[in-house]
């Protein structure tokens, strides 16, 4: 009998050796597959690793960004930029820089009154019966640059209802030869813009013949 209990018991650890066993298998066989050659980590190994490793300081600098595509604001802008030069263009046309226009000028060239306004009109500009809403200074301007300026400046004042504004041209005394090369110029714009209806040189506390003060037709405010 008591070989028979003996032989039991072997035959119960058996048994229980071979389903942990299988037990066994059946867990790495649902695990998944790690390559061969992929690294175990190993805690206690990271650990006597870093043990001598010191913590870098912060030192408050930022890494730069990454370089960012063109965004649809500087395609924009560049239709933007475009839209200038083209009302810019559309200010000049139909005024050139030349033409003789001294037959239009009175009072030895200073002054300028369209055929449909009164004839005391630029006398009336000098002695301040339309004081000047607006005003724009050309120093320092090629031609080219100036007579985009004027012609825009002046559409911006009719478009916000400016009546009278003064034009400062210089006196020329910067100017190669000391010559006044826009004083000539902008009394050539100014009588082949039909919204212009007189000019006259300003008095001397307001420029003198360095500047003209020049009435635009009446037109109220656009909108």
């Amino acid at each position: 009998m008591r070989g028979n209990k003996a032989g039991l018991a072997d035959l119960k650890r058996l048994q229980q050796s071979d389903r942990q066993a299988r037990a066994q298998a059946e867990k790495a066989a649902a695990a998944p597959a790690r390559p061969a050659d992929e690294p175990v980590f190993d805690p206690a190994a990271f650990r006597r690793a870093m043990h001598a490793v010191t913590p870098l300081k912060q030192s408050g600098r930022r890494a730069p960004p990454a370089p960012q595509p063109a965004s649809s604001s500087t395609a924009v802008a560049m239709r933007r930029a475009a839209a200038v030069g083209e009302s810019a263009a559309r200010a000049d046309a139909g005024v050139s820089d030349g033409g003789e226009v001294a037959h239009l000028l009175s009072e030895g060239g200073t002054a300028f009154v369209r055929a449909d306004a009164a004839p005391d009109t630029a006398r009336n500009l000098r002695r301040g019966q339309w004081p000047a809403g607006a005003e724009l200074d050309l120093h320092g301007l090629r031609v080219e640059q100036a007579r985009h300026a004027v012609l825009s400046f002046l559409d911006e004042c009719l478009e916000h209802g400016i009546r009278c504004v003064r034009i400062v041209h210089g006196k020329g005394y910067g100017s190669q030869g000391l010559e006044p090369v826009l004083k000539d110029k902008v009394r050539t714009w100014l009588v082949q813009k039909q919204d212009v209806m007189a000019f006259s040189q300003a008095p001397e506390r307001e420029g003198g013949a360095g500047a003209l003060l020049v009435l635009l037709r009446q037109t109220g405010a656009r909108r």
